[in-house]
């Protein structure tokens, strides 16, 4: 009889009005690998709080939660689906680029820009609605806007950094805080004869001193997630130039408020929005 996978990861779940749910937040900062919301009820009186830990959290951590605070927390079955599915997944058509797997032929158009990508443990193939919002707004940019000197922050497998490269054939900055998905996007650099171009770090948000050294950046690119978005605001108007373009992606609709309000506050204003699905990617200039 086969055993069941143990654990990889508990989700901590709660329903409370949003201001609750942002200073519970901020209790376990230290201690979670993300946090993400997203509005419970259509009036926006009730948000959904998911914090993720890497192991069962136990007393002291709950005990934080104010007296008599309803809570959900479940075990997350690690699994590496994402390197199992790759083989059915369709290449990507986002405006010029065409992202494909090693199991497909790139495009025969010369004018299209071909990225083999294969994720592994990283998060990004092109097709989740982040990735796809963000490489869509990459092609409209370029259309009209040269870029000198650009950041990828929390890059993933690699295949935004590896898209601007390959756009204005320029050298990228990429950084990501999972060791494995820093690997992955140099491997896939070297898949597509870009690695001269890239270099990737491992880093916490901006808390890197070559991301701080190299600013302030003429595009930043974050596919991450509303909450760290939120968070990490300042730092990210702070490397932007004064001239800059930034891309936030990860954000679902119902968040887009929020995260804008977090940057319009660092006076970035909203230039265009692509809404694919259910998410959201935003293109924000001074």
């Amino acid at each position: 009889m086969s055993r069941q996978s143990d654990p990889a990861f508990w989700q901590l779940t709660l329903t409370l009005p949003l201001d609750q749910a942002m200073q519970i937040a901020d209790l376990y900062e230290e201690e979670a690998l993300t946090v993400s919301t997203q509005e419970a009820v259509p009036d926006g009186s009730l948000w959904r709080l998911d914090i993720l830990f890497e192991q069962q959290p136990g007393a002291e951590l709950l005990h934080r939660l104010p007296p008599e605070t309803e809570f959900d927390l479940a075990p997350l079955i690690q699994k590496d689906w994402v390197s199992e599915s790759q083989k059915m997944l369709p290449p990507v058509d986002a405006g010029r680029f065409y992202i494909h797997g090693s199991h497909d032929a790139p495009h025969p158009a010369a004018s299209r820009h071909n990225l083999l990508i294969d994720a592994g443990a990283a998060f990004g193939t092109g097709l989740h609605e982040t990735t796809f919002g963000c490489l869509t707004a990459l092609d409209d940019l370029h259309k009209w806007r040269r870029v000198r000197h650009p950041l990828d922050l929390g890059c993933g497998s690699g295949v935004l950094a590896l898209a601007i490269a390959k756009a204005w054939n320029i050298s990228v900055l990429a950084s990501d805080i999972d060791p494995a998905a820093v690997e992955v996007t140099k491997a896939n650099a070297r898949r597509n004869r870009l690695a001269p171009l890239l270099t990737v770090v491992e880093a916490i948000g901006l808390q890197n001193r070559l991301l701080r050294e190299q600013a302030p950046y003429d595009l930043i690119v974050a596919n991450i997630l509303a909450w760290p978005l939120m968070k990490m605001a300042p730092d990210i108007a702070a490397a932007l130039d004064r001239t800059g373009v930034l891309i936030l992606s990860g954000l679902l609709g119902t968040q887009e408020v929020m995260v804008r309000k977090a940057y319009l506050e660092q006076g970035l204003k909203l230039k265009r929005r692509y809404a694919i699905g259910e998410w959201n990617t935003l293109v924000l200039c001074r």
